[in-house]
């Protein structure tokens, strides 16, 4: 809790490409002792993550990702779903006020389509969601690292066969700026989801603040041999990281300690475990039909009493 597993996979696929990509178009060699020294660093951050992990922890408990075509139907125009009901027409009377309405469906079917697609990525770093086969949340620590071993040994080999090809040097190259540009992305959607920032080492955000400003500074000033797509990634993965200095402060600070009652009964059914869960709704429902039965049971012995009464009455008169 308070740290994302997701980041030691995104640091361990950048710096597999980023070395990679050496291979294919050399840079600055200090660029690629960072990325075996980075390598080093998440095994060891991997290996106490996963040591320290609660021994409960069960992906299949994770709730699944909503799917795709609902948020879609939700969200594109009813004049343009597959919907057969409440339909309306789009001729209202004169050309420019029907143009007006077909513009402003297709403006808002394609921002739908946008919105869900992009809500649907951002899902997928969010680690509320249980993903497709459960990637990076498995319950076998062998399993992340026979990943690792699987994706360098994959593009290892492809780099092998295609290092003098351009464009996969240009692939592989982009794709690891733009995956580690996506590094603080799973700790900003963790932060908002606990809306806490218990378990989360201040030096551990001060030491990525330090990093992307020594990054950009060395980018900038440091080298000339180097491409415009390094600046640009460095300085979007440090945006994130600002963002997540202010939620630091926002929940350490500005969000309120104390809560409610319902606040905290909400907290604690957030923190049981399905079994628990289980278990309080099924000691609910018995006190419920317990108290049906001897409200029961009243009932018929009053009746009994009262028809007693009413048939010895009747025999004394």
């Amino acid at each position: 809790m308070g740290f994302s597993l997701d980041i030691c996979c995104t640091m361990f696929m950048a710096s597999i490409l980023r070395i990679y990509y050496y291979f294919c178009s050399p840079y600055e060699p200090t660029l690629l002792r960072q990325s075996i020294i980075m390598i080093l660093i998440q095994t060891l951050l991997l290996k106490v993550s996963l040591y320290y992990r609660p021994a409960n922890y069960d992906p299949e408990l994770l709730t699944s990702m909503p799917l795709l075509e609902n948020e879609l139907n939700m969200r594109v125009p009813r004049r343009l779903s597959s919907a057969t009901l409440e339909h309306q027409s789009y001729w209202s009377g004169d050309w420019i006020s029907s143009l007006g309405t077909i513009t402003f469906d297709i403006i808002k079917y394609v921002s739908g389509y946008f919105i869900a697609y992009f809500n649907q990525g951002l899902r997928f770093f969010d680690v509320y969601y249980r993903r497709p086969l459960s990637f990076w949340q498995w319950k076998l620590e062998a399993n992340y690292w026979w990943f690792v071993i699987g994706f360098s040994t994959v593009f290892g080999i492809t780099t092998l066969i295609f290092h003098e090809n351009v464009m996969y040097s240009n692939i592989i190259g982009v794709l690891g700026l733009f995956i580690e540009s996506l590094l603080p992305l799973p700790q900003i959607l963790l932060l908002n989801r606990l809306q806490s920032v218990k378990n989360f080492k201040v030096i551990l955000l001060l030491s990525w603040l330090g990093g992307d400003c020594t990054k950009i500074s060395y980018l900038l000033f440091g080298t000339d041999n180097i491409s415009i797509i390094f600046i640009v990634a460095g300085l979007f993965q440090m945006s994130l990281d600002i963002y997540i200095a202010f939620q630091y402060l926002q929940f350490k600070y500005f969000t309120t300690t104390n809560k409610n009652l319902n606040d905290g009964a909400s907290l604690h059914r957030r923190n049981q475990s399905i079994d628990d869960v289980v278990n309080d709704l099924v000691s609910v429902s018995s006190e419920i039909e317990l108290d049906v039965l001897e409200k029961g049971q009243k009932d018929i012995s009053n009746n009994q009493t009262s028809s007693w009464s009413r048939s010895r009455s009747s025999t004394l008169a």
